[in-house]
């Protein structure tokens, strides 16, 4: 896999944390995260992925902790590994959003000379597993104020609740939420060993959206345009204004 393409990104980051925005913003400015994707910017196929080695150990995304003892295991970070290698091996186009068709051939040829990497927020948990497959993947860790990201889960949480889901776990519990956002900014922090890691807070891209993006985007290695970066820096919203970004 290393030979076929350059070394991601790997955008973490804990729900509700603006990675949505981040990652949307840095498309336009030149990395590739996929063509096939859900109205978060993720990969749903990757969703499912990583949600079904959480079920297979007893956790989910909203329950990351049965996971993250065994990753702590050697045996467990082993297992981990090879099941995302495996997956990916077999199939790399589904997991990573490209479609079956001429435009989607033509971005994963793009894979071995350009910026292309994903975002999808359980990264951060399997990211230490991930780095064992991408030794040298840019990881770039959106933070957010972990109140805030927890309000806005439990808010849609309450939402979908009423319009008939079933509950995701105590995730209806403020508290709950907020231990929640908790584990995946450590989770995201752990990885700061990594050679190539990079930490943002989210409002300080809503501060200064230009200067901060333009910076992100010369970590994660991408050309772009004076246009670019205005188009960019006006896709992400003030921190005053409430944002649908996961």
């Amino acid at each position: 896999m290393k030979d076929r393409q350059r070394a991601p990104v790997l955008i973490v980051g804990a729900h509700r944390s603006g990675t949505t925005a981040t990652a949307r913003a840095l498309s336009l400015l030149g990395l590739q995260i996929g063509q096939h994707l859900d109205s978060h910017c993720e990969p749903r196929q990757l969703q499912k992925l990583h949600e079904e080695y959480l079920r297979r150990v007893g956790g989910a995304w909203h329950n990351p902790t049965p996971f993250l003892e065994l990753l702590r295991t050697p045996e467990g970070k082993r297992d981990c590994t090879e099941y995302l290698r495996a997956n990916v091996r077999s199939n790399f186009a589904r997991i990573f959003g490209y479609r079956n068709n001429p435009r989607g051939l033509w971005l994963r040829l793009r894979l071995k000379s350009g910026a292309w990497g994903w975002k999808e927020p359980r990264t951060t948990l399997f990211a230490p597993s991930w780095l064992e497959i991408f030794p040298d993947a840019f990881v770039l860790n959106v933070v957010r104020d972990p109140v805030a990201a927890a309000k806005s889960i439990r808010d849609r949480e309450l939402k979908f609740q009423a319009a008939g889901d079933p509950p995701s776990g105590d995730v209806d519990n403020l508290d709950y939420c907020i231990e929640l956002v908790r584990i995946y900014i450590e989770a995201g922090e752990r990885l700061a060993a990594s050679p190539r890691y990079r930490r943002v807070r989210f409002k300080d891209i809503q501060a200064n959206p230009r200067k901060v993006l333009e910076q992100l985007a010369r970590f994660c290695g991408l050309n772009f345009t004076t246009r670019q970066l205005t188009r960019a820096a006006a896709t992400i919203r003030p921190e005053r204004i409430p944002s649908t970004s996961a």
